[in-house]
């Protein structure tokens, strides 16, 4: 039988308010080691790539919606009888 996690971790660190938090307090309070924010550089950038790309494609199918706004295709035009 297939449970759904109790706990649903965010897969991005921005998805997690909590998480952001903690992060900030940490590197504030210079608990991080020079590796650890290495790391968390590379996911962070990591992030912020996966973020432009889905912009992007948004970005796209917005421009594709409003081209086809201003390009209708002909219709015909119904007469009251």
């Amino acid at each position: 039988m297939n449970h759904a996690p109790a706990i649903v971790y965010a897969n991005r660190l921005c998805d997690s308010e909590t998480m952001t938090n903690k992060l900030i307090f940490q590197i504030k309070q210079d608990r991080l080691s020079t590796s650890e924010l290495d790391k968390l550089q590379a996911r962070c950038s990591a992030e912020l790539n996966e973020l432009r790309q889905e912009l992007n494609e948004l970005l796209k199918e917005l421009r594709a919606i409003a081209d086809g706004n201003n390009h209708p295709t002909a219709q015909p035009h119904r007469t009251a009888a």
